[in-house]
């Protein structure tokens, strides 16, 4: 069975939670956010966090609006999305699978990008998209591939 997709994203400024997230709809989750060093850009200079300060939730329409407004520079970032409360904080791919969460976003050190999905048909939504961005690296993760122990960027 799939996990999940791995790729890379060009180390640059751009809308890349946007781009990545695209054959989703984010309106359909709450999110919970952590652990994120993401900048906002203008003219190609940073202007403040992406995220505001002390943000660990927000609804579908608050990600989707910060993502869809800002250019960003991505360093680090971990975004889990639940249909319903945010009730967890999975540290494993076996505490994902057995959680409500239903996606983690991963990047890390800015190219560096894991997604785990549940759903198997927004898993390959999500690998498509990805292909059609050309991002580097793609792939998809299952038990034999997949490294990772701690779905966290740290």
């Amino acid at each position: 069975m799939k996990r999940g997709i791995s790729f890379e994203l060009p180390n640059d400024y751009g809308s890349f939670f946007k781009d990545i997230l695209h054959p989703i709809n984010i309106k359909a989750f709450k999110w919970h956010i952590d652990n994120v060093e993401a900048f906002a850009s203008r003219n190609g200079s940073h202007t403040n966090d992406l995220f505001p300060h002390n943000t660990e939730q927000l609804t579908g329409s608050e990600l989707k609006e910060v993502i869809e407004t800002e250019r960003a520079y991505v360093i680090f970032a971990e975004l889990r999305a639940f249909q319903g409360p945010v009730t967890s904080h999975p540290e494993t791919y076996e505490e994902f699978a057995a959680s409500d969460c239903q996606l983690v976003l991963l990047i890390v050190d800015t190219i560096y990008t894991t997604i785990y999905c549940k759903d198997q048909q927004m898993l390959h939504a999500l690998y498509e998209n990805a292909h059609s961005f050309g991002f580097r690296d793609l792939e998809y993760l299952n038990e034999q591939n997949d490294a990772r122990t701690r779905l966290s960027v740290w």
